[in-house]
């Protein structure tokens, strides 16, 4: 059995505790934003304009999580009896209200309405429904056990023992001896060619990462992207499901691609001691068609981000 600080609940945990060890935290999401632009990161992490932009996907994200794990738990550690007898969709509304009150409360404002809401809810117990009619297809308990939710990395990142790399793992498993790392993604109809390319980074890192730490083989450990889609396709002539199953590529050579990419950000944004690299280079790149600038939180701030400094 592999044991972990339960305590460590929240990023602010683990940054707490990487402090109390005199060092810094990055996380995927980081490394994910300066990869996409340099510039990007600097603004959100150097100079601190962070924009909180509160959205209803993420609150149906954060609260389909909890309904999913709550579930998982209750199955693993009691029976699939008692799992299946939990009320999931008042779990999932509890959880959405919760986590919509906690937003608004931040930023102070209503950010969708009570008819979307209701559809979002709509959606996810339609995903649950499905699930628990199909569940036996992707969770079992036969040589299966739950290892964690929401299990943490906080490790020390190869390129400077200054910088760990810190994280939460949604579900891991123990399956016929070899641990599986999965991480629940929603989606409105599931993922495309393009975004199965675009997202094997995270699940990459934290294989690397889970191995360190817990001192598992990385060729004992696999990786999933559990994507529950809300929507499905109209007039379809095929049978659909709700879950999407992504294995991306995580043998060797692709973690030691990511893991290259990940030293060259920490070497290029801080300094061997730790602290923010303040004369680094840091360029704004748009990418082909602007395409990364179409969700970025700078992109309409010309006084931060001119465009014409747009590569």
């Amino acid at each position: 059995m592999l044991y972990y600080n339960m305590e460590l609940k929240t990023p602010k945990d683990l940054a707490i505790k990487a402090r109390m060890l005199g060092k810094k935290t990055i996380s995927y999401s980081q490394f994910s934003k300066y990869k996409n632009c340099p510039k990007a990161w600097k603004l959100a992490y150097i100079d601190k304009h962070k924009v909180f932009d509160p959205s209803i996907f993420l609150v149906f994200g954060t609260a389909f999580h909890e309904t999913l794990q709550t579930y998982l738990d209750t199955m693993y550690k009691e029976s699939i009896v008692k799992a299946d007898s939990l009320d999931v969709n008042k779990i999932l509304l509890d959880s959405m209200r919760t986590e919509y009150q906690k937003f608004v409360d931040e930023c102070g404002k209503d950010f969708s309405n009570p008819t979307e809401l209701g559809e979002f809810y709509n959606d996810g117990v339609a995903i649950m429904d499905w699930f628990k009619k199909k569940r036996g297809a992707y969770f079992s308990k036969r040589n299966c056990e739950l290892v964690g939710i929401e299990m943490p990395i906080l490790c020390e990142t190869e390129s400077n023992p200054k910088i760990m790399m810190m994280g939460f793992m949604d579900i891991v498993m123990k399956d016929h001896g070899r641990i599986k790392i999965y991480d629940i993604k929603t989606s409105t109809r599931g993922w495309k060619d393009a975004q199965k390319r675009q997202n094997g980074d995270q699940l990459r890192i934290y294989k690397r990462y889970f191995s360190k730490q817990y001192n598992v083989d990385e060729k004992d450990i696999d990786v999933e992207y559990f994507i529950c889609k809300r929507k499905l396709w109209e007039n379809c002539d095929f049978p659909q499901k709700r879950i999407q199953i992504v294995r991306p590529a995580a043998g060797k050579p692709s973690l030691n691609k990511v893991d290259r990419e990940l030293s060259n950000f920490i070497e290029t944004a801080f300094t061997p001691e730790g602290k923010y690299n303040l004369e680094s280079n840091y360029p704004a790149i748009a990418g082909e068609k602007h395409k990364n600038c179409k969700w970025c939180e700078f992109k309409d701030k010309e006084d931060l981000c001119p465009r014409n400094e747009r590569i």
